[in-house]
């Protein structure tokens, strides 16, 4: 053979084998843990300058693929806190890198949040303003309810329909569907405008529930223009260390000064949870709860109780397989309810029960596939089944006959389902830039006695495209934009929001936004009638002529870690927003009769805020003090008919909440939820007799304060133990008319009054 010709296939083998070694990649995994010594879950692993990474899993380990040679290592801790190692990945084995140590504590690690990431991320990192309700925080306040675990949070505002079991709740001084409700990322059928939602969630089962402010349509859709509350659920491990876990709860509360010990009067929760991990990757878990409130007296002087008994049943089952780079999950959730409104006896010994039965499907299926160290592909989907029925009967107290009552609104039938899929595209172009598109289908469906219409279904498709670019290392941009398809509405082609966080310094961070909502009317809102028995009796009416809803918003968030150690931390978060909302949809007073209530656009709404948030831990001891101060435009002001008034153009409220926790080593977990929820006025029309004038309401302000104190006793057992409503709130003063009826004229049942509970918790994993 020639020379030249040797020499040259030489050349070429040299050359496929550096080409083979460049492609071929090697394995690194490693164990990063915490100051204390703990896992650190969800921190971020990376070579710098590449786009070959990954982030840590619950056990703190970490594994990904690479090729060989020269790197800097970079792992990005929670408080923006960085450390980077040079690096030799050699070939031809596993490099490992073992006991890798931040500066964090396992609490401080407990801020990871994921709604709206690309990645799980820690609250510093992410672009959004997100709150964050751990599990510890959940264990420590040992709430019986959604609502009881959100209503000492700030800028959250909780009003309770007790006749039928509902919660209407603000965020950003937004309420209704303008504030969506997830369940680990899925959103959940309502039956009207309240969140009704809220009381049928088995509280045993939340793992962290976060708090996105601010309008998230691009993301999240219709629904989203205040923002997303996302109630994250506990998972099945794979492959943990611990094969079973089983966690069992009982626990008796008062309802005010109202008890019977396991059954009847007061509040009586019960659940258990179980999971098992095999080897292969497969992972099972179940969970069963049962919740009965006896209901509340209150000043009803017969038979009739203020808050009506309550019987619930929850159960659900998971199964999953995780291996190498697929995670699949099958979930699904079952509640049963019963409420009973008993009725006083009237003059000729009869009385009337209104049941109100409620049963809700849920499943959900969820998907991940990492193909490579730039491409992820994730799917969610779900069926959601959910009816309600009302069942009136009369009582005959002479004979003690039962039969069903005569009426047009004595008994009803309505279901609802909500077919839902989304499936994502997350692409790593570069270190510093990811893509995420994705796809979203929506079905409503509405059938029965309640829903008026010709159209019982409503469908909705979405294009949606976001990207985050990170051009220097302080600076983080993230534009979005989403194209929508409603079988019902002409939907904008572009809805546009853009995000941007800027790192000051290492203590420093300021995040901006602006977004353009959009929110075609639910099914419920157009086609929805149902007659509302509380204050007298009045409908609550759907109108088909409703217009969409669009927004503008701008937000701004400041946050100054002042001190940040191992051992204590201080930080305070200064932030603002403004919202601008066209043809709000609102429940207003019909003008045929003066009690009726019907949905109709406002032209307008606004609301601007400034929120003050400062976080203290220091060893065992965790200070939260937070103050907002909300202001709601009012639209009467433009109206030329009252320009006489003395109007203010803005309504402001304050509100003001403080969370203390001391833990006291070997004696128990001392902890104070407060909140001051401030005075609100209003504007609104009253139409009486064909004359419309203006009137100004007032709702009073009052005081919350639950105490609780929990201790371990042995290996697997928690007691817990506390007061809630400290002051013994019950109703205050309310001029101001709205779609949840007072329970007595010019006045608004808040709670119960004072109660007290216990409650035992076993835990075993093995």
């Amino acid at each position: 053979m020639p020379k030249r010709k040797v020499i040259a296939a030489l050349i070429f083998m040299l050359y496929s084998s550096l080409l083979f070694a460049q492609n071929k990649k090697e394995v690194i995994s490693g164990t990063v843990k915490t100051i204390d010594g703990q896992p650190a879950e969800f921190i971020n692993i990376g070579l710098k300058n590449t786009t070959y990474g990954t982030y840590t899993d619950e056990k703190g380990n970490f594994n990904f693929e690479a090729p060989a040679g020269e790197y800097t290592m970079v792992v990005s801790s929670i408080a923006a806190h960085r450390k980077e190692y040079p690096v030799i990945v050699k070939p031809n084995e596993i490099n490992h890198f073992p006991d890798i140590t931040i500066i964090e504590s396992a609490q401080a690690l407990d801020e990871v949040v994921v709604t709206g990431q690309f990645f799980p991320q820690s609250l510093n990192r992410s672009v959004y303003k997100v709150k964050a309700i751990n599990a510890e925080q959940i264990r420590q306040k040992a709430p019986s309810s959604v609502e009881a675990l959100l209503n000492t949070e700030i800028g959250i505002r909780i009003s309770n329909d007790m006749a039928l079991g509902e919660t209407q709740f603000e965020v950003m001084g937004m309420s209704g569907n303008n504030v969506k409700v997830l369940i680990d990322g899925i959103p959940v059928v309502e039956r009207s405008s309240n969140q009704q939602i809220l009381s049928q969630i088995d509280v045993n089962t939340i793992e962290r529930v976060e708090i996105v402010e601010g309008p998230m349509s691009v993301t999240y859709g219709t629904d989203a223009l205040a923002g997303v509350i996302n109630i994250i659920t506990k998972k099945g491990k794979s492959k943990s260390e611990e094969k079973l876990s089983v966690t069992a709860r009982l626990q008796e509360e008062t309802i005010g000064r109202e008890y019977e010990f396991a059954s009847g009067e007061g509040l009586h929760t019960q659940g258990i949870t179980a999971g098992y991990s095999f080897d292969n990757g497969l992972y099972a878990a179940a969970n069963f709860s049962h919740n009965e409130y006896g209901g509340w007296q209150g000043e009803m002087p017969q038979r009739a109780r203020e808050w009506p008994s309550k019987n619930q049943y929850l159960a659900g089952g998971q199964i999953g397989w995780k291996k190498s780079a697929y995670d699949l999950q099958y979930k699904l959730d079952y509640l049963d309810e019963e409420i009973v409104k008993k009725g006083d006896v009237s003059a000729i010994n009869r009385a009337v029960d209104e049941k109100f039965l409620a049963r809700r499907f849920t499943h959900q299926l969820h998907g991940n596939w990492e193909v490579n160290n730039r491409l992820k592909l994730t799917l969610a989907g779900s069926y959601q089944d959910y009816e309600r029925d009302k069942r009136n009967t009369t009582i005959d107290f002479v004979t003690g006959e039962k039969y069903p009552t005569q009426g047009n609104d004595a008994n009803d039938d309505t279901e609802y389902s909500v077919w839902f899929g989304r499936a994502t595209v997350l692409w790593s172009m570069r270190s510093n830039l990811n893509f995420q598109g994705g796809l979203e289908y929506q079905r409503d469906k509405g059938e029965g006695d309640k829903v008026s219409a010709e159209v019982s279904a409503i469908n909705n498709a979405a294009l949606f495209l976001s990207a985050e670019y990170t051009p220097l290392e302080w600076l983080s941009i993230r534009p979005g934009v989403r194209s929508s398809y409603n079988s019902e509405y002409e939907a904008p082609l572009a809805i546009p929001s853009l995000n941007l966080k800027f790192a000051l310094n290492r203590k420093m961070d300021l995040r901006m936004s602006y977004a353009k909502g959009f929110r075609s009317p639910k099914l419920q809102e157009l086609y929805y009638e149902f007659y509302h028995t509380n204050g007298g009796g009045f409908w609550i009416k759907g109108n088909k002529e409703l217009k969409a809803e669009t927004s503008d918003s701008y937000m701004a968030s400041y946050v100054w870690r002042i001190i940040h150690h191992e051992k204590i931390r201080l930080t305070s978060t200064l932030s603002g927003f403004y919202n601008d909302y066209k043809n709000q949809i609102r429940l207003v007073t019909s003008g045929e009769v003066s009690n009726d209530q019907m949905y109709h656009n406002i032209d307008k709404y606004k609301t601007v805020g400034l929120t003050w948030e400062n976080t203290l831990v220091w060893d065992n001891f965790t200070a939260e003090v937070a103050f907002s101060h909300i202001g709601r435009y009012n639209k009467l002001y433009d109206v030329e008919e009252y320009a006489s008034e003395k109007q203010d153009k803005m309504r402001y409220s304050p509100e003001l909440s403080a969370s203390l926790s001391y833990k006291w080593d070997k004696i128990a977990t001392f902890n104070l939820f407060y909140k001051y929820t401030g005075k609100r006025s209003e504007y609104t029309e009253y139409t009486a007799n064909n004359s419309t004038s203006l009137v100004f309401g007032k709702r009073a302000s009052y005081h919350w304060t639950d105490l609780t104190v929990s201790r371990p006793i042995g290996n697997m057992l928690q007691v817990a133990a506390g007061v809630r409503n400290l002051f013994n709130v019950t109703r205050i003063d309310n001029t101001i008319s709205s779609g949840l009826m007072s329970s007595a004229s010019n006045e608004t049942l808040i709670a119960c009054g004072r109660s007290y509970f216990v409650g035992l918790t076993f835990n075993l994993n093995r």
